[in-house]
């Protein structure tokens, strides 16, 4: 079967025995289609140069087609190039060094983390995913280059485009439901909402958000609604404060659940940091001069079975006290035998 001449390449042999013939004056008829294409690419070429966004990458491609094997990235080596060959200018340098200087090279280009902090594609899970297809250009079709009979495929492999956009930390969408009222009987007709909308105000990512910006990330709830005000979506501290309390109310019974897994532990790691608790400062003012008036957070730390369970506890009681309070709940089979550190 006769192979299909590839357009979009050049072979240096071709050329250089077109150039002979040309010299020579022994021109073929095939040599005129030769000349057409390789004018073709040298318009290509220029087109490129003058919209100044030809990557080296891309010329490579255009001047010598498409690479056949496909690019290892996991097994290319620090000093490879865009098409996964090595770089000649930085393996000439290496040999013309000295034995100290390339091993200084090394050292400083292994304490260079590569991407200069910048994030791929694969990071971003949490991105809305946009497919973006050709209204003209489809699989199937011509290619739209003059004199290239070629047709287009899919790769299988799209450009990825990450836009970054700003937004408040719990957003808003405002629907508008289009009331009809009857001319005789007054009565008033709503439109429902849209499919899988939900009547209800508070969302359950929206309560989520806030119990993990508030005590997961620290973020005070009075600066997280001066910052939700500035983007047009208010959410006071008070609401705030309720919202969280819905969350502490569903979450309360994985909680305790896990306290009584943590109970049967093996090892227990425990640690105390003083905390103001605004009930227990109160407090304090009608408390006896013996009595106790620290406030302290006790982190436990229960390693269960090849996992860990972390526990927090605010109150007067040190961490002791709380293990102690912990093992009241422990299996009578297990006794108390076990790792404590503090």
């Amino acid at each position: 079967m006769k192979k299909v001449p590839d357009h979009n390449s050049t072979d240096s042999a071709e050329i250089e025995a077109l150039i002979t013939r040309l010299e020579r004056g022994q021109l073929r008829d095939e040599d005129a289609q030769l000349l057409a294409r390789l004018l073709r690419l040298l318009l290509r070429l220029i087109t490129l140069l003058q919209q100044k966004n030809a990557s080296l990458s891309r010329l490579k491609r255009l001047l010598f087609g498409p690479r056949s094997d496909k690019r290892r990235e996991a097994n290319s080596s620090p000093g490879a190039g865009a098409e996964g060959e090595p770089d000649s200018a930085s393996s000439a340098s290496t040999e013309n060094s000295s034995p100290d200087t390339s091993k200084g090279a090394r050292s400083q280009s292994h304490s260079c983390k590569n991407g200069h902090g910048r994030m791929g594609a694969e990071a971003y899970t949490g991105a809305r995913v946009v497919r973006c297809r050709d209204a003209e250009l489809k699989p199937g079709a011509g290619c739209p280059h003059d004199g290239c009979g070629g047709k287009l495929y899919d790769t299988k492999q799209p450009a990825i485009f990450i836009r970054l956009t700003g937004q408040p930390l719990v957003g808003a969408t405002r629907f508008e439901q289009e009331v009809s009222r009857c001319s005789a009987c007054q009565e008033r007709f709503t439109a429902p909402l849209p499919a899988g909308v939900k009547p209800e105000k508070y969302d359950e990512t929206c309560d989520v958000s806030l119990a993990l910006a508030k005590y997961g990330a620290g973020l005070p709830w009075y600066r997280l609604a001066r910052l939700q005000e500035s983007f047009g979506v208010p959410l006071p501290e008070s609401i705030q404060f309720e919202r969280c309390e819905a969350v502490a109310d569903a979450a309360l019974p994985v909680f305790l659940y896990l306290r009584r897994l943590a109970a049967d532990g093996e090892v227990i790691y425990s640690d105390d940091t003083r905390v103001r608790i605004l009930s227990c400062l109160k407090e304090n003012k009608d408390l006896k001069e013996e009595d106790r008036r620290g406030t302290q957070t006790s982190g436990l730390v229960i390693e269960v079975g090849g996992r860990k369970i972390a526990l927090y506890a605010n109150s007067r009681r040190h961490a002791g006290e709380n293990i102690d309070e912990l093992l009241k709940a422990r299996s009578a089979d297990l006794g108390r035998n076990g790792r404590m550190h503090n």
